[in-house]
């Protein structure tokens, strides 16, 4: 009869459209659901109740919670000294970034730090939330106490950095609203002189003391070294000295080679004048005096006079006239006496005058002079090579000298220089620990905790987060035990199976 029932059921729904073999389908499955959860209430009640009320007892009971914050932020208004010999100026600020951020969170985070506020703790500076003055009755209970009390810091306390900014969140959580606020007021404080002791130049002041002090030794040992070496070598300004000493050289040269032109010049006219006075004659004449014989003229006068008169008587008379013949007698006669005269003497005589040439005594004076002159160029040009040659051995010795007061004198430059960046260092430093006193650091505190304080913990969260896991533990565990039983308990399981 059941396999009939079967049969006929699964006939009657291969004829019906699927929208609605669906509808008694699903209005099964809820009234299953139904079915087990009434069948099994009790089951459903106890694991409700065993799982909800002692979530609700817990949430009742438990004291609130509060939560206190304050939040720093890591800013570049104060630079930190470069502490670096080579460097007389630099003062480098610094560069946030979230190294830096991260940083920061572990100095506060740190056991140090955290022993510190433990500390406070301890000694009676902080009470609430079990922490008090527990006294410190043997070194082993207090070491055991400070532990404790480090361990329930670092687990109460978050420090997070915000996201996308400089600015660290400090959080930490404790019944008493008020011991919240001093601890994290605590931290806060704590972590601006952790900070600055380390991040601070500690010991550099005495270093750059002690540092000074045999600098300014080694300064005054150098400056006395390089004075002794001027006062021994005659040294005042070794770089003046020789420029004088090069600059005297270049003079002294030029007037050497001048002088060596002069002389070149005069032996080139010494030898022109010596030809020119060998071609002059040491004497010549001065004057002349000429003279003519009166006989001659005086017969040639007459004669001339007696041919004029001839001429004159050839017109008047013939050549046998008396008057014409008395005067070729006369022309005779005077011929021959001018004969007998112009044989017997000359008829111009004449007297020089001789004397010195003027032309080679001028060229024998200037000679003498041109060989004064060379001997006196010669002398000076000896004069200059000697002053050359001294010069020069002066300006050897100069510039060895002036080596080893150059290196002397650097010596004290670099001392000096040193002992000044250690001086300056030295003020950086006193200042950089005045600052970490007065803990002037780049940090700033933008937020600190004030009372009311907001609650950490939701009592209305606690109790729905218990009834619902009540809630689904029931309804689990009720299915799951359904689940588990077997046997047939309905109609429509006789029909399915």
């Amino acid at each position: 009869m059941a396999g009939r029932n079967h049969s006929n059921h699964g006939n009657g729904s291969e004829g019906k459209p699927n929208g609605e073999s669906a509808a008694p389908a699903s209005s099964e499955q809820v009234r299953e659901v139904l079915h087990v959860l009434f069948k099994r209430w009790r089951l459903a009640a106890t694991l409700f109740i065993l799982v909800a009320l002692p979530g609700l007892i817990v949430a009742s009971l438990r004291p609130p919670l509060y939560v206190a914050t304050a939040k720093v932020l890591i800013s570049t208004d104060r630079a930190d000294l470069t502490i670096q010999p080579t460097d007389l100026t630099r003062v480098t600020t610094i560069n946030l970034n979230e190294s830096v951020v991260n940083s920061e969170v572990h100095i506060i985070k740190s056991r140090e730090l955290l022993e510190e506020v433990a500390q406070d703790l301890l000694s009676g500076r902080l009470d609430g939330n079990g922490f008090g003055n527990h006294g410190t009755s043997g070194r082993p209970k207090a070491q055991v106490r400070l532990g404790r009390q480090v361990l329930r810091l670092a687990n109460a306390l978050a420090v997070t950095p915000i996201r996308s900014s400089n600015v660290i969140q400090i959080d930490y959580r404790a019944s008493d609203p008020k011991t919240a606020a001093r601890i994290v007021n605590r931290v806060v404080d704590r972590y601006l002189s952790r900070h600055a002791k380390v991040h601070g130049a500690k010991g550099l002041m005495r270093f750059y003391e002690e540092q000074r002090r045999t600098l300014e030794e080694n300064v005054r040992r150098a400056e006395s070294a390089l004075r002794e070496f001027a006062d021994r070598e005659g040294i005042v300004d070794p770089k003046a000295e020789i420029e004088t000493a090069v600059r005297f050289i270049a003079e002294t040269e030029a007037a050497l080679r001048a002088t060596n032109a002069a002389i070149s010049g005069a032996e080139e006219k010494i030898r022109a004048i010596r030809e020119q006075i060998a071609e002059q004659p040491p004497t010549v004449k001065k004057w002349e005096y000429v003279d003519i014989n009166p006989v001659v003229t005086t017969l040639t006068e007459q004669l001339a006079e007696r041919q004029v008169d001839r001429i004159a008587l050839l017109r008047k008379y013939t050549e046998k006239d008396r008057h014409v013949r008395d005067n070729a007698e006369e022309i005779a006669e005077l011929e021959r006496r001018l004969n007998e005269e112009l044989q017997a003497r000359p008829t111009v005589s004449g007297r020089q005058v001789l004397g010195r040439n003027p032309i080679r005594e001028d060229r024998t004076r200037v000679l003498l002079e041109l060989e004064s002159t060379l001997r006196e160029q010669r002398a000076r040009r000896a004069t200059l090579e000697e002053q050359l040659n001294a010069a020069s051995r002066h300006l050897v010795q100069l510039r060895a000298k002036s080596l080893e007061y150059d290196r002397l004198n650097q010596e004290v430059k670099n001392w000096r220089a040193t002992y000044e960046l250690y001086l300056k260092r030295q003020e950086e430093a006193r200042v950089s620990e005045a600052m970490d006193r007065e803990e002037m650091v780049n940090v700033e505190v933008v937020q600190r905790p004030a009372l009311p304080l907001p609650r950490a913990d939701n009592r209305q969260n606690s109790a729905l987060l218990a009834l619902l896991s009540g809630l689904v533990v029931s309804i689990a565990g009720t299915f799951g035990v359904e689940y588990l039983n077997r046997p047939l308990k309905s109609e429509r399981d006789v029909e399915r199976y």
